[in-house]
């Protein structure tokens, strides 16, 4: 007798199908990809006010901190060494915020024939180089290129008087003899820092950046929003309608879902059809929105032009 051979047959859900093509559409449209873009620059500017953040925690628990741990003059202050390393990690971050912005500019904004586009040349600008050309700015951004290249700058505790003080004050400074004894110092920063005499606060100039930078982040998201906000107003139809059909493909009881037993006299089929019944109302209310744009040619006949993304008609059994 022969071995008889089994049959296989494979069966694809339509609906799971229907949704998840839908959804690869949607990965597929411009506004998705500027809303990764934005995802992306929003953990950047995360790790930047994490990094600020906990600098400055570290800071107000001295004298406490340091005073409460041993201390190694071959190795260092304990409280001084994590406080160069939360410098260290917040200069970085400045320098990934920075980037990720001018990467989410040329993606929006991106050069025609080779010249920045009108935003870049113009309001971009300006507020770029008020926030990132000035002085302060610069010597962060000079701080961050010496810790790469050389040491991590060591803020050293101190009592600090000065004319302008009626009483000394304790700091944080930062001696700037390194940084203008090294070769890769520029002319700006070297300028600046002679005027500052043998040391300087950092802490206040982290402080006043931060918040600047803060809101040029704000008006730089804003702008990002205006600018694609037709596209994005059509995307946001378009995932609205699909999570409401995928309301309908992926329904399940409360009770499945927490993992419970079901209730006392729990009907299955009466619940699915009140279910659907309100999902599909909901769908109907919702209806279809896609923007497609309409073209007159020269006889003065008007043209609906064509959408990728169609009415979703599907409806789970």
């Amino acid at each position: 007798m022969e071995d008889e051979q089994e049959t296989v047959h494979s069966w694809t859900n339509p609906w799971i199908a229907e949704y998840k093509r839908r959804q690869a559409m949607l990965m597929t449209m411009r506004p998705f990809e500027v809303i990764t873009l934005l995802r992306d620059l929003n953990l950047t500017s995360y790790a930047f006010s994490k990094n600020a953040e906990e600098l400055q925690a570290h800071v107000a628990r001295f004298p406490e901190l340091s005073n409460s741990q041993p201390f190694n003059p071959g190795v260092g202050d304990p409280f001084g060494i994590e406080l160069a390393r939360l410098l260290a990690n917040t200069l970085a971050s400045v320098k990934s915020l920075v980037s990720g912005q001018r990467a989410v500019l040329r993606d929006v904004w991106p050069k025609i024939g080779g010249q920045l586009s009108e935003f870049e040349q113009g309001d971009y600008t300006k507020k770029r180089l008020d926030v990132f050309e000035a002085d302060e700015a610069k010597l962060l951004e000079e701080l961050r290129n010496y810790s790469q290249h050389k040491f991590l700058p060591y803020l050293n505790p101190a009592w600090h008087f000065s004319q302008t003080m009626p009483m000394a004050e304790f700091q944080f400074r930062l001696h700037v003899e390194p940084l203008l004894k090294w070769e890769r110092s520029t002319a700006g920063v070297r300028k600046y820092l002679e005027a500052q005499g043998d040391s300087i606060d950092v802490l206040p100039i982290i402080g006043r950046y931060s918040a600047s930078v803060r809101e040029f982040y704000k008006w730089f998201w804003l702008k990002v929003e205006e600018k694609i906000k037709p596209e994005r107003v059509d995307y946001d139809a378009h995932v609205a309608e699909l999570m409401v059909y995928g309301e309908e493909v992926f329904l399940t009881p409360d009770w499945i879902r927490n993992g419970d037993e079901p209730p006392p006299n729990w009907n299955g089929a009466r619940w699915r059809r009140r279910a659907l019944a309100e999902i599909r109302q909901r769908r109907w209310a919702f209806g279809h929105k896609s923007f497609r744009g309409i073209t007159v040619d020269s006889q003065g006949v008007a043209e609906v032009g064509d959408h990728p993304w169609t009415p979703i008609y599907l409806r789970v059994p």
